[in-house]
């Protein structure tokens, strides 16, 4: 408990210097960067994904041959 209280009394408002400082604003800064990274990268990778996707779905429908509906492979 007394180790507690003797960092608690180091932090708060009789502080004279009660700001971040540079390391907090380089890590905010850092964490931004990285979240918008990884944004741009996961809507790259699900874009390439959709279009894989439909480039599959249009390949089974060739090889299914032209002449069956999809209502009748349905069925089957």
């Amino acid at each position: 408990m007394v180790v507690v209280e003797i960092l608690a009394q180091e932090f708060g408002p009789e502080r004279d210097q009660a700001m971040a400082g540079p390391l907090g604003l380089f890590v905010t800064v850092f964490l931004v960067v990285v979240v918008v990274l990884l944004i741009r990268g996961m809507n790259k990778h699900v874009r390439r994904l959709g279009e894989r996707v439909d480039r599959e779905e249009a390949a089974m429908r060739a090889a299914e041959g032209p002449n069956e509906s999809p209502a009748e492979a349905d069925r089957s």
